[in-house]
């Protein structure tokens, strides 16, 4: 062909790419998000019903058909791409998983040679767990690209928070209703209860997690704790960040920005990197450790339970959401008195709750590096706050507890040493995550009260804990004494703290005091034979995220269980995104009215 010739069609071609790209992004959309929905369709009924072999062959077929549906789709991607290389490099995940597939196919059809990760013949092993692993990131990131619509209904970032675990609720709770999910079927409230307290990464259960839900019903129980801990919306713009690289993730951006407090929209996306980095790593670590120690002491009788355990517990303490296998939790004579896991689980507890930033500040090798190379580089005042608070109600709530059950519920331990060892680690339990090694139910009326309060301030801001923040009860504490003291400005270490975040931290307790305290009021209505203490117990335990319980929580009825449900989701969501995303924003007035004084207290 003359290079005249070649030069026209090279031209024709740009012509009909850039002409017929917009309409073929857009039918191909439409198409891929049909069919990743019908695919995840198959595949959930493919989990969730007792199917027949005409109906698992015809599942095998849609899955094929949509696999070769995305790799027509990409090519026809790449042909209509206008920088081809940019595209590529943009979309190199779904480039090597579509040149492996188109491989695989060359050495089927061929050579008769199959590569083991894609071989057809064994649907039921790893082959099909890739395939739905590969589909849940290809509905991701359709849903994701198609979050923009949402700006044409002017939904603020509060309101896709409500949304979002709603959203996250709804869908855990119809997986989990599903007949292979459990072994004796689930009510629909048991299985509402159930899913919110994974998906606010509670705790609390009105049901047996390691008898009465199968191993499908536990892995959704493994994925809702993980996406409720790091919030769905941070999965989902991390997927739209880091792998569309689609501008639709702005409106998440913004939210993640002001969720995480950071000051510029580029700090959020190198938080949210972060953050799944951080998470993997010490989830792995976690699960690595879990496994090698229970493979040696022959708890479990097969490798594949014993790293299921390791998994579903380090996501379980690191998410800080408490749940476990066993039914009596970490008082069941397999964990109760084995000090090594107990160890492993306690500090994945206290990493998950001191948050994300504190974890990046302090235990980052380049802030580290730089904290010695310049001597006058400090780490943060939020940072140190966090673990002043964290460490002073450890340290405070772990030696009063000694004290108040030494004779009780630590009775059972012979040596002061586990006494200690039991209450630090149901200490560190109790603020967000748990846990329970000793019978709560068991505690003396101080014990609970202690517990509430600890309960009540709960983890630190940007972590996968609950509560009102440590950093909340600080800015209160300081707020008092300056008061107390007749200051006019609140300080900490030579720094002022503004007025705007006392009054914030104000209005986070005042409406989370307000919200348990209806909340065991309407208990003590609809449940008047259970205890108040028991039921503000629980309703604390619930807000907060804790998931520790008085007993309450299984003997309530309907009415119990969906106070206890609103207080979960609104204690995870938070006060204050729920109190704006439910009303209106006023603009404030210029002019300011005359001072008026009156006496308080």
């Amino acid at each position: 062909m003359p290079l005249s010739k070649l030069r026209k069609f090279n031209q024709r071609l740009n012509l009909h790419i850039v002409e017929r790209h917009d309409m073929l992004v857009k039918i191909l959309r439409i198409l891929s998000l049909i069919v990743s929905l019908i695919t995840i369709s198959s595949i959930l009924y493919y989990h969730g019903f007792y199917i027949t072999l005409k109906t698992k062959e015809t599942i095998k077929i849609i899955v094929h058909l949509s696999l070769l549906f995305y790799t027509l789709k990409y090519l026809l991607y790449l042909f209509y791409s206008i920088n081809r290389k940019a595209y590529i490099k943009e979309t190199y995940i779904e480039f090597i998983i579509i040149l492996l597939l188109i491989s695989n196919w060359i050495l089927i059809s061929m050579f008769d040679i199959s590569i083991p990760l894609f071989n057809y013949d064994s649907f039921e092993d790893f082959y099909l767990l890739f395939i739905q692993f590969y589909f849940l990131i290809m509905v991701v990131i359709e849903i994701s690209k198609a979050s923009k619509f949402l700006t044409n209904f002017h939904v603020s970032p509060p309101t896709l928070m409500l949304l979002s675990f709603f959203l996250l609720i709804s869908v855990g709770t119809l997986l989990l209703m599903l007949p292979r999910m459990t072994t004796d079927g689930i009510s629909f409230i048991n299985a509402l209860f159930t899913s919110t307290s994974a998906s606010c990464v509670t705790g609390l259960s009105v049901v047996n997690t390691g008898t009465d839900f199968t191993l499908k019903g536990q892995v959704v129980l493994i994925i809702l704790m993980q996406l409720g801990g790091l919030s769905i919306l941070s999965f989902a713009t991390f997927f739209t960040v880091f792998i569309a690289r689609s501008s639709a993730g702005l409106r998440y951006q913004h939210l993640v920005k002001d969720l995480l407090s950071t000051n510029k929209l580029s700090d959020s996306f190198q938080l949210l990197r972060a953050i799944f980095i951080t998470t993997f790593v010490i989830e792995t670590i976690g699960i690595i450790l879990l496994y090698m120690y229970w493979k040696t002491t022959g708890v479990f009788s097969t490798d594949g339970e014993t790293f299921f355990y390791a998994l579903f517990h380090s996501v379980s303490a690191f998410n800080n959401a408490g749940f476990s296998l066993w039914n009596a939790n970490l008082m069941d004579t397999a964990i109760v008195d084995c000090y090594f896991p107990q160890g492993v689980i306690a500090i994945l507890v206290f990493l998950g709750g001191i948050g994300f930033t504190t974890l990046s500040e302090f235990f980052s090798p380049r802030q580290i590096k730089e904290r010695k190379k310049y001597s006058w580089k400090k780490l943060l005042p939020s940072t140190r706050i966090i673990l002043y608070t964290t460490f002073g109600i450890i340290i405070i709530g772990t030696i009063i507890g000694l004290a108040l059950e030494y004779n009780n519920t630590l009775g059972i331990k012979t040596t002061f040493l586990e006494k200690f060892g039991t209450i630090l680690f149901q200490t560190i339990s109790a603020r967000t995550a748990g846990f329970n090694m000793v019978d709560v139910t068991r505690f003396t009326v101080p014990t609970m009260i202690l517990f509430m309060i600890i309960m009540f301030i709960g983890a630190s801001p940007g972590s996968t804990g609950g509560g009102i923040k440590t950093t909340t009860f600080f800015v209160l504490m300081k707020s008092m004494f300056a008061t107390i003291q007749g200051k006019k400005n609140i300080e900490f270490q030579k720094k002022t703290i503004p007025f705007e975040l006392v009054d914030k931290a104000y209005s986070i307790v005042l409406m989370s005091l307000i919200v348990i305290i209806i909340s065991a009021f309407a208990i003590s209505i609809v449940e008047p034979k259970i205890d108040i203490t028991d039921s503000l117990f629980d309703c604390i335990s619930a807000f907060s995220t804790c998931g520790l319980s008085s007993g309450a929580c299984a003997a309530m009825g309907i009415g119990g269980k969906i106070i206890l449900i609103l207080n979960m989701y609104i204690g995870r969501v938070g006060t204050l995104t729920l109190a704006f995303a439910l009303s209106k924003r006023i603009k404030e007035a210029k002019h300011q009215y005359p001072d008026i004084h009156f006496m308080v207290g």
